[in-house]
């Protein structure tokens, strides 16, 4: 009976630092996810500005610290650009944040049930002494 005791509290604490590594990674891709949302809304901003130019207007771009010319075209075109790539790292942190959810849920599950099956095993055996 005790080794059943100590083998569930130890699948217990074994399936619950999981989980908390679990709640560790979900942390950082909601961060990242936070990260993407903001260089997004940059990017948009600077989209509708572009587009606002009128075609002959010139355009830099700061490389390092030297202001670079470029054609509105190439900016408008770079622009989209990060936005594709922005929309696409999107996803697939969305992704990873649904799959790590799913997890965290079937660990949850997993641990509960462990605590019930200690449950009933506590009770069990303080039920035999009563007897």
């Amino acid at each position: 009976m005790a080794e059943q005791v100590q083998m569930l509290q130890s699948k217990i604490e074994d399936e619950s630092k999981v989980l908390q590594t679990l709640q560790r990674e979900m942390q950082k891709y909601v961060e990242g996810r936070q990260k993407l949302i903001e260089q997004s809304h940059e990017n948009e901003m600077v989209k509708k500005e572009l587009d606002l130019l009128e075609p002959e207007a010139k355009v830099y771009k700061l490389i390092a610290s030297v202001l670079v010319s470029q054609t509105l075209q190439e900016s408008k075109e770079n622009v989209s650009k990060r936005l594709d790539f922005i929309g696409k790292e999107f996803k697939k942190v969305e992704d990873l944040i649904k799959e790590n959810t799913n997890k965290q849920i079937a660990k949850k599950t997993s641990i509960q049930k462990m605590q019930e099956q200690l449950y009933q095993i506590v009770q069990a055996y303080q039920q035999s002494l009563n007897k």
